[in-house]
């Protein structure tokens, strides 16, 4: 059977010849016309520039709807930059170790040196590559990349933007965009903030705005009064603490509650107790011009999540909130609770100065399960005299939630500033997108330091644990009538060891790190002076190779540092040319100290550990008390020293400076202290209280007396059982004529001069 086309069956065979003939030429005319476009095309392809060279696509850069897109890794490859693919998270990024690019695919926001920046279109995937919009690699290049929209040309000048603090840190906004701060900076930090050495240093000139005064003495003197204050770092800037007297009044918080005892007759009397729920972790307190304040933290338990997986339960969420209680002990014997403040987050540090109290908290994020309820802090200032239990909510929102580019943390930092002089008022504050391990104030600055490890999971294997450099991040904040304000950022390589190894003088400040493992005797340390814009001055580095600072202290136009492996250097360094910080002087001697302080401008007290020299290396001994002298800076001598008990012997001093005190116009100071003596099996608890010492460059330590809360059946019997730890002295004032020494137990109170015991009052 013969079939016919369809076309055949209602056609004549010779109008099928003209269709075919047709069709021929439709189909030339249509060769002819693409190769006469296709050279049009490709004048009207987009072409890009790298500092006047041409860079070749696999994929071409396009237009859509309005907006030129470029290739990702072809642009940022032809700068040297090393790119990787996050294909989970579907995050391409560009790298090296002054910058970090990143784009995740259909997120609308990218990634510059930690800064989020809009995007007018997301990045997508054409063919396998990465697309950006260009306006995108002009924010990373500093606008350094121009369209000549005639010859479409893309010219691109090679050279990345740095990000300038201001006093204007970018919002986070929202909690979409909290999100991906987090996701660029945390989930893959090795990648984003890889260590850099990015210092710019500046000749030594004034600094313009926010330069802090002269620092005062670096000690405490008693202001007058006749009663002694906490032992602080900067005279004139209170530190809260768990025992305070006004002369009249001791106030002793003790594990539960406070104790408010009259001395005013030289008889003592407990007259008033404040009492604590029992789900607030009392920490410590201040006492101002008749006013109590109690800072304490609660732990807030809630429900876990549903489970990741059958075998993966998430950690329980934990929310710490920080309390603050007003009390009015204008009459002691009644204190009156006038205003409870609460914040989420819970309790670093706080600073009271001119009737402005200070604070620092931390607020954990959990980050799997982000919410803006979990994220935003909240705070309840409750106003009960005389506003009769008003309560004030507020929040710090998206847009007032402020991060800093370049060291993402999944940790709110916040700040708060009271005024204490007008109770009613509401507190300045502040959260950031950052956390804090240590504080330095004086009366007009804030340092908050955050110590920072920076590794390198590129180069790991189960054997080798991944690279990391350590870098301590410094935010400056403006302390101005109770308000804390962000002012600049500095870093600094190494690592600080507290509060002490910060200090500010003449508009600058001076930090002390170690830098570089102990342990692969590749430490070293180092002094850097920045200014009042956190930029690096001078710097003295490479000190004391392979061993540690275990004590700093800046005095005037000095620092004083200990390091220590084998003996203990102490170093005398001079700051009066901050562009060149050199060592004047050192001393080589046996033992370290944990805590410098300063006696006199010539004279510092080291309190520490003794060492002791063995075949195997040198063992902790005792406790260390040592006077050096500085008189001639190039040659430090020990001058005094005595040491107590054996190598399990220790005191609060070594770590808790307020544990110390002190007073020079009465060459007295005092340490609470346990000791134990013999070695090994023959070491035995022998003593617990407080060691009282008359103090002076001419005579050294004299030993004035003790004090202890135990009687000596107690510390015999110790060897057989464990003894009352509550009747362990913690802290020793005077006021007057007279020395207390405090317990949980109770109040021991001595004459000052002769140490001779007057009565002991137990609660």
């Amino acid at each position: 059977m013969i079939r016919l086309p369809l076309l055949a069956v209602f056609f004549p065979f010779n109008i099928m010849r003209s269709v075919r003939y047709m069709l021929k030429k439709m189909l030339i005319f249509t060769v002819l016309a693409l190769m006469c476009w296709l050279p049009s095309y490709a004048d009207d392809a987009i072409r890009v520039e790298m500092d006047g060279k041409p860079i070749e696509f696999d994929v071409a850069p396009r237009i859509e709807n309005g907006r030129t897109l470029v290739p990702f890794k072809a642009i940022f490859e032809a700068l040297g930059l090393k790119i990787d693919w996050i294909g989970e998270s579907r995050i391409a990024t560009a790298y090296n170790a002054d910058m970090n690019v990143s784009v995740k695919i259909d997120a609308a926001y990218g990634n510059i040196n930690g800064e989020l920046i809009k995007l007018d279109v997301p990045g997508k995937i054409v063919n396998g590559r990465t697309l950006v919009p260009l306006k995108f690699v002009s924010e990373a290049f500093g606008s350094e990349v121009t369209w000549d929209a005639e010859k479409r040309l893309v010219s691109i000048k090679s050279g990345f933007k740095p990000y300038v603090y201001t006093e204007d840190l970018p919002a986070v906004d929202s909690l979409e965009k909290l999100k991906l701060i987090l996701e660029y900076a945390g989930k893959y930090s090795h990648y984003i903030y890889p260590y850099r050495d990015d210092f710019i240093m500046e000749p030594s000139v004034p600094d313009g705005k926010g330069d802090s005064p002269v620092a005062q003495p670096e000690t405490a003197p008693s202001l007058g009064s006749d009663h002694s204050t906490t032992n602080v770092q900067v005279a004139g800037v209170d530190e809260a603490d768990i025992v305070k007297t006004d002369g009249n009044t001791i106030y002793q918080l003790r594990s539960r509650d406070l104790k408010i005892t009259d001395i005013s007759t030289g008889v003592m009397k407990t007259i008033a107790t404040i009492s604590f729920d029992d789900m607030v972790g009392i920490s410590e307190f201040y006492l101002y011009d008749g006013k109590l304040i109690v800072i304490g933290t609660s732990q807030m338990f809630y429900p876990m999540y549903e489970r990741f997986a059958p075998d993966i339960m998430p950690m329980p969420q934990v929310s710490p909130k920080t309390l603050i209680y007003f009390y009015d002990v204008r009459n002691p014997a009644a204190p009156s609770l006038v205003r409870k403040y609460e914040g989420d987050g819970s309790y670093m540090t706080s600073r009271l100065s001119d009737g402005k109290l200070y604070m620092v908290l931390n607020k954990w994020l959990t980050t799997y399960n982000l919410t803006a309820e979990s994220v935003l802090p909240s705070f309840t200032d409750t106003l009960i005299f005389p506003k009769d239990n008003v309560e004030n909510k507020s929040q710090i929102d998206f847009d007032a939630l402020r991060y800093f580019p370049d060291t993402i943390e999944s940790n709110l930092m916040i700040t708060l500033g009271f005024n204490l002089d007008l109770m009613t008022q509401s507190p300045h504050k502040a959260a950031y997108l950052g956390n804090s391990t240590n504080v330095y104030a004086d009366a007009s600055s804030m340092i908050i330091a955050l110590d920072r490890y920076h590794y390198d999971f590129r180069i790991q294997s189960s054997l080798i644990a991944p690279s990391f450099q350590n870098t301590t991040e410094l935010y400056k904040f403006n302390l101005v009538n109770g308000a804390v304000n962000f002012s600049a950022k500095g870093s600094v390589p190494g690592r600080i060891l507290n509060q002490f190894s910060m200090d500010a003088y003449n508009g600058n400040y001076r930090i002390a790190t170690t830098s570089g493992d102990t342990w692969m005797d590749t430490s070293q340390n180092n002094i850097y002076v920045l200014g009042s814009n956190m930029v690096l001055k001078g710097k003295l580095e490479g000190l004391a190779p392979s061993e540690r600072i275990y004590s700093a202290r800046f005095v005037g136009d000095r620092a004083y540092l200990v390091t220590f492996r084998q003996v203990d250097p102490f170093y005398v360094i001079d700051l009066k040319d901050p562009a060149m910080p050199r060592v004047l002087g050192y001393l080589k001697i046996p033992g370290f100290s944990d805590y410098l302080h300063p006696y006199d401008e010539n004279t510092i007290i080291g309190f520490g550990r003794d060492t002791i020299d063995t075949a195997n290396g040198p063992i902790l001994g005792g406790i260390k008390i040592a006077m050096f002298d500085v008189t001639d800076v190039t040659k430090p001598i020990e001058k005094s020293k005595i040491v107590l008990g054996s190598s399990s012997s220790w005191s609060d001093v070594l770590y808790n400076h307020k544990a110390l005190l002190f007073s020079k116009d009465k060459n007295l100071f005092a340490l609470p202290v346990t000791l134990y003596s013999g070695v090994g099996m023959e070491n035995r608890f022998t003593f617990q209280g407080a060691y009282v010492y008359s103090v002076s460059p001419s005579t050294g330590f004299v030993l004035r007396g003790t004090s202890t809360h135990l009687t000596q059946p107690e510390i015999d019997d110790s060897i057989l059982k464990w003894y009352d730890t509550t009747k362990n002295v913690s802290r020793i004032i005077w006021s007057g004529t007279n020395l207390y020494t405090l317990s949980e137990y109770g109040i021991k109170s001595h004459d000052l001069s002769t140490m001779a015991e007057k009565s002991f009052m137990k609660y």
